[in-house]
């Protein structure tokens, strides 16, 4: 899969957040996305998802079998986005259905936390709990383009390295764009560096 922007434009009243934008990328890399805080890179994550318009520009998906294709994302926004009340395995089991089993998410999340937070409500968590609970989450269902802003926010640096090793051995082979403020994270994750 590709994608290819061209001159992409987004403003907010009298706010100019993108300006002439391009950008390409394909299938089985991962793309880091740096800039100032306002340099428009959320915004840039959100217009890819549709969940904002740009004011003009292109923004064009292609598959070498399928011409136009619609892909199917999965993402971390900046908040974790985690029902509360639920249990780490609740919150992912909501997202993947019947495509895991309870135990195989299970021991997908083990890989990235301790046992015993498992059947906590996500209220009682730390912040790097839930964070990880949401990258969890999105890589364990069905995509084609994963969307990841500022997903190690949180995290201390040896728990940094084993998120980034899951991320990279669950998205293999598919679009990887990841917003981040720290240098290393392109390293980490032998990205190629976007810079707004």
């Amino acid at each position: 899969m590709k994608l290819t922007i061209r001159s992409l434009c987004k403003s907010f009243g009298d706010l100019q957040v993108l300006n002439g934008f391009d950008l390409e990328m394909e299938s089985g890399r991962v793309y880091c996305l740096m800039g100032p805080s306002g340099s428009g890179k959320t915004t840039l994550l959100r217009v890819l998802m549709g969940l904002e318009n740009a004011d003009s520009g292109s923004i064009v998906w292609e598959d070498l079998n399928k011409p136009s294709i619609v892909p199917r994302f999965s993402s971390v926004f900046q908040e974790d986005r985690l029902c509360e009340a639920f249990t780490p395995i609740e919150n992912v089991m909501m997202v993947t259905g019947r495509l895991l089993s309870q135990a195989q998410v299970r021991a997908e999340l083990t890989r990235l936390l301790p046992e015993e937070s498992l059947s906590r409500p996500a209220a009682t968590l730390s912040g790097g709990m839930k964070r990880r609970t949401a990258i969890c989450r999105a890589l364990l269902v069905p995509y084609d383009v994963l969307l990841m802003d500022e997903p190690f926010t949180g995290l201390d640096d040896d728990t940094r390295q084993t998120v980034i090793s899951y991320i990279l051995e669950k998205s293999a082979g598919r679009m990887v764009l990841i917003s981040t403020h720290q240098e290393e994270d392109v390293a980490l994750l032998g990205a190629e560096l976007i810079r707004l």
